[in-house]
């Protein structure tokens, strides 16, 4: 079973400006808090770009604390008034599918962030899953302000 989590805010920036933000996987630990994010293959954009991101820190080679691979499965950049970012999150700690969907123009972009979350032993932590909802939920949602943020500035 699946934990549904979704996020939308507006950010008073053009869609290509939050566009280029939301995809530069090195800078978003300017606005993902505690997170690291890397690509793991020699491309960094497009199609089937594998990203680590480490919420903690890295003790050598061991990643400390929560450790999110994901691979990069719909890249549909700024066109028309929109724009898609697909992953699908390979563990170890969920899995699952994740959108984000940018609509909006030249001065203002509205990001909707869906996440269906899976815990790896099944049902045995949904409960807690659903329980942690509204914590994912706020945290989601300090990180799309800070995004803001970041774009802005």
């Amino acid at each position: 079973m699946s934990v549904r989590l979704e996020v939308s805010r507006s950010i008073p920036a053009g869609i290509q400006r939050v566009w280029d933000v939301v995809v530069d996987w090195r800078g978003q630990y300017r606005w993902v808090p505690m997170t690291q994010v890397r690509a793991t293959t020699a491309a960094e954009a497009g199609l089937g770009v594998r990203v680590e991101a480490l919420s903690g820190w890295w003790l050598g080679g061991l990643p400390v604390g929560l450790l999110d691979r994901f691979i990069v499965t719909g890249w549909s950049p700024p066109a028309n008034g929109r724009a898609e970012l697909e992953i699908l999150h390979l563990g170890p700690y969920f899995t699952g599918e994740g959108v984000f969907t940018l609509t909006g123009g030249d001065t203002s972009t509205t990001m909707t962030c869906v996440e269906l979350i899976n815990a790896p032993v099944g049902s045995i932590l949904d409960p807690a899953l659903r329980l942690a909802l509204p914590v994912m939920r706020a945290g989601f949602g300090y990180s799309l302000r800070k995004l803001s943020n970041v774009v802005e500035s």
